[in-house]
């Protein structure tokens, strides 16, 4: 289960939120669900009203778009997968590090596989903010990595090829395409799956490694 709907029952079984807290809380979970029935670009404001047992008038009060909940979903996904990076910081290969990444982000993408489809669809660009925080992350993910391809080739443990933002962009997108993919995969197919993309990226950025 995604760790932020975690943390929403968690404070409404201790009745830490307060009801405008509760109200927005349920929009974002009815949203959640109803994603992985239908694709966000078939999703109505009113499919949500429905499934919250709101008015039209309640739902604008808290978002002013189904654009706008779906950026706020994407948040706490972003939340979570900046938890998971613990390779980013290291020095090297470090394989082991990078396989336990992938996994902390193949597990989230299994969880809300539905929410990062439209990411990787650019869903609805006339929506800027939700642009605009895509890009965000995006940006996010390859700064840290072309600043570590950096650091690693200072060192002399990585050899100088293409531009460092470049590459790193490449593997951001072979990863997200590749974990997108195995989000529904069976246990062993996952395993073989991680093991393969790990190897595909410590290959991009070092060469071959013994």
């Amino acid at each position: 289960m995604n760790q932020a709907r975690d943390t929403t029952e968690g404070l409404r079984r201790r009745g830490s939120m307060s009801k405008g807290d509760q109200r927005e809380a349920q929009i974002l979970d009815e949203t959640r669900r109803l994603l992985m029935k239908k694709p966000m670009a078939k999703l109505t404001v009113d499919d949500i009203t429905t499934a919250t047992g709101i008015s039209r008038t309640s739902f604008y009060f808290y978002f002013p778009s189904k654009q706008a909940v779906l950026a706020r979903l994407m948040e706490d996904v972003s939340d979570r997968y900046a938890q998971t990076h613990v390779w980013l910081p290291s020095t090297g290969p470090q394989r082991e590090l990078l396989r336990t990444q992938l996994a902390g982000a193949a597990e989230i993408w299994h969880d809300n596989s539905a929410i990062l489809v439209c990411s990787l669809e650019g869903y609805d660009n006339n929506y800027p903010p939700l642009t605009e925080f895509l890009d965000g992350i995006q940006t996010r993910f390859t700064s840290a990595l072309a600043a570590k391809i950096d650091r690693d080739r200072a060192a002399g443990l990585a050899p100088e090829t293409i531009d460092s933002a470049t590459l790193a962009t490449l593997v951001s997108l072979m990863r997200d395409g590749r974990l997108s993919q195995l989000s529904t995969a069976s246990p062993d197919a996952l395993t073989h799956g991680l093991d393969d993309l790990t190897e595909a990226i410590l290959r991009l950025i070092y060469g071959r490694l013994d």
